[in-house]
């Protein structure tokens, strides 16, 4: 729950501000000094929904902290939780790694928040690969209802049915040669959700129902020579089933090419398309979206250059509310490393023009009305990024960064009423952004103190949905010896307004007071395989909103256990 804040203000604000933190290798000790891979176990036992707007990447239902003081790290599920941290602290390793074969969790809180996932990786062998997960995560109990007094929310004592559960299970395979590699992925999501009653307590409970599955298949060159040609084609496949009556067949592909020419110059092509199609009554709605995006890189010393455009259309059955369907936007940046391993400046432009099907709406919000709709157009035509990184001895780094963008059909959701149930519609307005975000970072072999800041501002607030204007993270942690970890946790965000639709009532502009989520983990490693935690989140009790007439469960404190072979 605590990390739920991110991915929604990552999906739905069009600026992009993010500013990474640099940070260099450092030698640490703990109570595994092999080669062996150790992660530790970041998930939040009572977090009961899944991020429900994290729709670009299929992932878990969980996050994981990636354990810095090793070179390499296990990725339970292989490209699933990868990314490229521009250094990693710890010592240099040597010899083969092992990875683990087992991962296992499991977990539970009270109110009753039971959590778990397996993955079983089998070794075998350096060309082939292949794997099997399942993941869990529900909420059974009650939560506040919300009730709105004028345009103030109030939270009089009532409650209602909070059910939620989600689960997930998935195969992938992999195999290797010397030059290139060949993948294939399949998943299945089901999720339930307790509906919210519009109107005071009703006797049973509805839910919202959805299936998501999704296949890919891979093909991409790995050749370590620095001046090979470069390719990634892969070909996807998504089905969507909403229980209450809406349905959607999906096809992605996406194929990049490249080469090096003459040392420090490279040149990339990228084409990705998607297309739908949707059953609704007796016509299907067909859609889609395609792009090209030729791109020149150019790195030499402190310098580093990127000079691209794309090219992008959506076609068929689309809602476009304002602009057009064909838009060319820039992919461009330049960095400079002003001092060296200590300052970096760079600055970026780009954009965006997206298509959200019915697969991505339920995937943003399990509440969504089961109505049958057109998929809607969002657009960034341009955005500008200005922005600094800083290391300072190679314990304290921090990041500075200001945005600019301008939004077409920002995408939010609001309130509406439906057979006495509080449901979600789409809300899709123009507006330019301004942004502000800032990083501050403290890293000592047994100490880790962040903290990051959010600013932004719509021109148009009706724009801005349940997004707040200033948003706040602080991690603590303190770790002994890498065996005792001890983190603590505040997330806070100021006020928020939230749109709702009445029958025969002017729509109503509600305000959802501000909030502070504070969450404390105990872990303990009892050895290189065995890792126990107890845990508490929204310990202040807060009545927390991401979704109109939604309230998070309150206080939950629980405890789990990791096992890795």
């Amino acid at each position: 729950m605590m990390k739920m804040h991110r991915t929604i203000l990552a999906a739905l604000s069009a600026a992009a501000l993010a500013a990474g933190a640099v940070i260099s290798a450092r030698a640490q000790t703990g109570i595994n000094s092999t080669v062996e891979v150790e992660r530790d176990y970041e998930g939040r036992i009572v977090r009961t929904v899944k991020s429900p707007l994290d729709v670009p990447v299929d992932d878990s239902l969980f996050n994981f902290k990636l354990n810095f003081d090793y070179t390499t790290f296990y990725n339970p599920y292989k490209d699933l939780y990868e990314f490229s941290p521009m250094m990693t602290p710890g010592p240099a390793s040597e010899g083969r790694v092992t990875y683990p074969w087992l991962y296992a969790r499991i977990a539970a809180a009270y109110p009753w928040t039971p959590s778990a996932d397996v993955y079983v990786t089998p070794r075998l062998g350096e060309r082939f690969s292949a794997g099997i997960y399942v993941n869990h995560d529900s909420y059974w109990g009650k939560v506040p209802q919300a009730v709105y007094s004028g345009s103030v929310v109030t939270y009089p004592g009532r409650e209602i049915a909070g059910d939620r559960m989600k689960n997930r299970g998935g195969v992938f395979m992999d195999y290797r040669w010397t030059k290139g590699e060949l993948g294939l992925d399949a998943s299945y999501s089901g999720s339930r959700y307790a509906v919210a009653p519009a109107d005071g307590p009703v006797g049973s409970t509805v839910y919202n129902e959805s299936d998501h599955f999704n296949a890919s298949l891979s093909l991409r060159s790995t050749n370590p020579d620095y001046n090979s040609f470069y390719y990634r084609a892969a070909l996807g496949y998504r089905y969507f089933n909403n229980r209450r009556g809406v349905q959607e067949h999906l096809a992605d592909v996406d194929v990049s090419l490249g080469a090096t020419i003459k040392g420090d110059h490279r040149l990339y092509v990228t084409f990705g398309g998607m297309f739908s199609q949707m059953p609704s009554g007796s016509t299907t709605l067909s859609s889609g979206v395609w792009k090209v995006s030729p791109v020149y890189t150019w790195e030499r010393n402190r310098w580093r250059v990127r000079a691209g455009l794309t090219v992008s259309s959506v076609y068929g059955d689309c809602s476009v509310k304002s602009g057009g369907r064909f838009i060319i936007y820039p992919d461009a940046s330049v960095s400079l490393e002003a001092v060296r391993s200590a300052l970096w400046f760079y600055l970026k432009a780009s954009g965006d023009n997206r298509l959200y099907t019915r697969y991505d709406l339920y995937a943003l919000n399990p509440w969504m009305l089961n109505s049958v709709g057109r998929p809607v157009q969002s657009a960034v035509p341009v955005s500008a990024e200005l922005g600094l990184n800083g290391l300072v001895l190679d314990r304290f780094s921090y990041s500075l960064g200001v945005n600019y963008s301008l939004v077409r059909n920002h995408l939010s959701f609001i309130a509406m009423p439906y057979n006495n149930h509080w449901y979600h519609t789409v809300d899709a307005r123009d507006s330019r952004v301004f942004g502000v975000t800032g990083m501050l970072k403290w890293q000592s072999p047994s100490f880790l103190a962040q903290a990051e800041l959010n600013y932004r501002n719509f021109s148009n607030p009706d724009a801005a949905w349940m997004i707040p204007a200033f948003d706040v993270d602080a991690v603590l942690e303190y770790n002994l010896r890498h065996r005792l970890f001890i983190r603590a946790d505040c997330y806070f965000r100021t006020s928020v307004t939230g749109g709702c639709v009445l029958p025969d009532v002017p729509s109503m502009v509600l305000r959802v007071p501000a909030f502070v989520d504070v969450g404390l983990r105990i872990s303990y490693a009892v050895n290189t395989r065995f890792l126990v935690f107890v845990e508490g989140n929204n310990l202040a009790n807060s009545k927390i909103q991401y979704f109109l007439n939604y309230v998070e469960p309150g206080i939950n404190v629980g405890a789990g256990l990791c096992l890795k072979l």
